[in-house]
């Protein structure tokens, strides 16, 4: 193939203007980090640490700042205007698997259609970010845009506690009520798989996700935004009993689950300051009969406080997080993974840590993070210490 892929360099384009054309019409940017930081101190659980070293997913918990240096990959985005009233948006992440020492993934984080009818109605088609929230639609895979180091636990992929991607239709837009202005999503698309971290990209015949997302755009600021969104959705998996415990999925014993989630959010970028606050609340629901409870629920929250110094270019911050899942064993869903024909129950940490640090952009492009965290819950070491460089263009 290497012949082909010169002939195709050399070529001259059959019209001439068709790379002008294509560069007013295609738009590309990127985002990636570089860190070093270093974990130190007893574990912040031991009971955590010892049920994570016995039953855990990975060598080390999910988004732990490591010893030595770390890289996350690269997360590239693509922009197309398709028509004057159509766009495609799509997203690639060339990334290192988080909770594991050497392995390289490529993973999809979204692509798809965006028709744009007027200001009321515009309708999105593919895969996308599930519209819940604020940190999952915008923050997500890109340290860049955060004044912090770390995605929250409670919207990290890779354990999915938010349904944090969707395959299906979004209808969306902007309305005027009472004098206000409310930007509002309604999904519908295809629902969780028999494990969380499972994107379902096919035909998802058993079940629908259906979301929901209203957003309030306060009069007389530029970015201060208060909103609301919840998601619902039937999960169907099977039943595993026990850390470290597998079956075979073909002859386990089924599990149905109708899952509601609330999510209220608010978020604002002044002049002097920075919040960002989110709360997260779930019941997963036995519909059988067959779980030891009726039902199992999930709530955590995540908020940063920032401060804007030096012409806009400094900002200390401080953040809280917690997540906690159902005391039974984080429920029967959560902490389920798949390989291949089989399903294993894993131990899942909770998180609860307060982190306090500073940024400063180096430039337009360029900002550098130094963040000190303490945890005092969870499978990680009770002390913290990282350095980023992140950066997009």
């Amino acid at each position: 193939m290497l012949w082909l892929a010169l002939l195709l360099t050399q070529a001259e384009p059959a019209d001439p203007g068709l790379l002008g054309r294509l560069k007013d019409k295609v738009r590309f940017s990127a985002f990636a980090d570089v860190s070093l930081g270093t974990e130190f101190g007893a574990s912040a659980d031991k009971h955590d640490a010892a049920l994570f070293e016995a039953f855990g997913t990975d060598d080390f918990p999910l988004n732990s700042y490591g010893d030595g240096f770390g890289v996350v990959g690269t997360d590239f985005v693509v922009t197309a205007d398709v028509a004057d009233n159509v766009v495609f948006q799509g997203e690639v992440n060339l990334q290192v698997e988080r909770g594991t020492s050497n392995e390289i993934a490529l993973d999809f984080e979204r692509f798809y259609i965006d028709y744009r009818h007027n200001e009321l109605f515009n309708v999105q088609a593919g895969f996308f970010f599930t519209p819940i929230g604020y940190h999952n639609r915008f923050l997500y895979s890109r340290a860049w845009l955060m004044h912090s180091v770390l995605i929250p636990d409670l919207f990290e992929e890779e354990l999915n506690f938010v349904p944090t991607h969707s395959t299906g239709v979004n209808v969306h837009g902007r309305f005027q009520l009472f004098g206000q202005t409310f930007k509002y999503v309604v999904g519908l698309a295809n629902g969780r798989g028999i494990e969380p971290t499972e994107n379902i990209f096919a035909r998802d015949r058993l079940g629908k996700e259906q979301t929901l997302l209203l957003e309030w755009e306060v009069p007389g600021f530029s970015d201060f935004l208060v909103g609301v969104s919840g998601w619902t959705d039937v999960i169907r998996t099977r039943k595993v009993d026990g850390y470290g415990t597998t079956v075979v999925i073909d002859g386990a014993e089924k599990v149905r689950l109708r899952e509601f989630g609330f999510n209220p959010y608010v978020t604002y970028y002044g002049e002097t300051f920075n919040l960002l606050a989110e709360f997260v609340v779930s019941t997963q629901r036995d519909e059988i009969g067959n779980l030891d409870r009726s039902s199992y629920l999930m709530h955590g929250f995540t908020a940063e406080l920032s401060i804007n110094l030096v012409e806009n270019t400094l900002h200390p911050y401080i953040r809280y997080d917690y997540t906690n899942l159902p005391s039974d064993q984080q429920g029967p869903y959560f902490g389920l993974r798949r390989d291949d024909d089989t399903l294993t129950r894993f131990f899942i940490p909770e998180a609860h840590a307060v982190m306090i640090g500073a940024n400063y952009d180096l430039n337009a492009n360029m900002r550098f993070k130094l963040e000190y965290a303490a945890h005092f819950d969870g499978a990680r070491d009770a002390n913290a210490v990282v350095a980023q460089l992140a950066y997009g263009f």
